[in-house]
């Protein structure tokens, strides 16, 4: 939780101060501008006396940080949405869904002259954006740097609400939700749509600073940049566990997966023999790794072509391991 910075004024103090504004229940509050970015908004916070705290306008401070607001008729909701980041503020109620729960601000949501006012808490914690209080001003700057992912595709989902990819495996691996808004480039800055994406390519990938705390944790990707692909167009891949490694006299590796086919096609074991042309990939520092440091019981994802032995397990070449 960060921390929202106030000024030289105590909430107590703010509560004698004048007045200029009339709450549903005919509290005076105090008024106090909004800045947002540098930029001021029309619309003023006001000093709740009631709750002791102060409340911002939701639609034009959640409208100037990117969020689109929506009124919710049947639930009497006013809801946001930007990327993974989904949430809604209903007057009366101190709950605020937030990352698959729900969080409480110690104030509810109130409704002034048609328009929904939530607490500033709600900036901070929901919004995910830095606020400071003063005597008369709230301040809301948003950090400009986005956080940078680097890593191997080694899943695509598409379903009813777009495309999905997860980067790397297990403790290192991250979900990245891709919207209309997702900005998908090649290293030269050639456009490409989500259904360019493909197993195995290595990308660099701005996200959103909210991430959902589930495994592996979630967020919504601003941009992706595809750094190389493999030489395979229709890659398959198994996620698992490395049952065994070995090299004959000639220093060949042959290296045998047991686990899950991440497509329809792939297998749940396989023998892959490692060329030099295998690119092995540690996910934690995307450091390139040499055969002899693959050991049994790794857990990796390991790409390969359609080209297989009929044998059980198959036999197939390595194209990229990816090593947890």
């Amino acid at each position: 939780m960060k921390t929202i910075r106030t000024g030289m004024m105590t909430i107590a103090a703010l509560a004698v101060l004048g007045t200029s504004v009339v709450s549903a229940t005919s509290e005076p509050v105090k008024e106090l501008s909004v800045n947002i970015n540098g930029q001021a908004i029309a619309q003023d916070a006001i000093f709740d006396k009631g709750q002791q705290t102060v409340l911002v306008p939701l639609r034009p401070v959640a409208e100037a940080l990117g969020f689109k607001v929506s009124w919710n008729d049947k639930e009497k909701a006013a809801e946001v949405q930007r990327g993974a980041i989904t949430s809604y503020a209903k007057e009366g109620e101190d709950r605020y869904p937030f990352a698959k729960m729900y969080k409480t601000l110690g104030a509810e949501p109130r409704v002034l002259n048609g328009s929904t006012y939530v607490p500033v808490a709600f900036v901070d914690e929901i919004l995910q954006a830095e606020v400071n209080v003063t005597d008369d001003t709230v301040t809301v700057v948003e950090d400009e740097i986005a956080p940078m992912r680097t890593g191997t595709i080694t899943s695509i989902n598409k379903s009813d609400k777009g495309y999905s990819v997860t980067l790397n495996i297990y403790e290192s691996g991250i979900i990245l939700h891709l919207t209309e808004d997702t900005k998908i480039t090649d290293e030269a800055g050639k456009v490409l749509k989500p259904e360019d994406l493909k197993l195995g390519m290595a990308v660099d990938a701005t996200t959103e600073k909210f991430m959902a705390m589930s495994l592996p944790p979630q967020t919504s990707a601003l941009s992706i940049t595809v750094k190389g692909g493999l030489e395979t167009q229709d890659v398959l891949g198994t996620a698992g566990k490395v049952a065994s490694i070995s090299a004959d006299k000639d220093g060949n590796y042959k290296m045998l997966v047991e686990g899950r086919g991440i497509t329809e096609t792939s297998q749940e074991k396989i023998n892959l023999n490692i060329t030099e042309k295998t690119v092995i990939i540690n996910a934690r520092d995307n450091k390139v790794l040499s055969p002899t440091e693959l050991k049994k019981d790794m857990q990796v994802v390991a790409f390969y072509g359609p080209m297989m032995t009929k044998s059980l397990p198959p036999i197939g070449t390595a194209e990229k391991i990816v090593v947890e």
